[in-house]
């Protein structure tokens, strides 16, 4: 989500994840990660050791409802 819409808005999808029983939950400013561009809100949920793992976890948040998860590695 744009930072220029407010850390609301992302605030807000993340307390949709957690109530669709996704674990843990947070939000990122990407202009502190060298892996992300910067002017956004990020919603994350879960830490994985690899690609495999973070998609079977995807798969997961699809079945629960969450409509848009997709896996990205994030570095500082």
């Amino acid at each position: 989500m744009p930072t220029t819409n407010g850390r609301a808005g992302a605030v807000g999808e993340g307390k949709q994840a957690l109530r669709l029983g996704l674990k843990p939950v947070g939000v990122l400013d990407s202009a502190g990660f060298s892996s992300l561009h910067p002017g956004y809100f990020v919603v994350f949920f879960g830490i994985y050791a690899n690609e495999a793992e973070a998609q079977s976890h995807v798969i997961e948040a699809h079945r629960r409802g969450y409509r848009e998860p997709y896996p990205r590695r994030i570095t500082h």
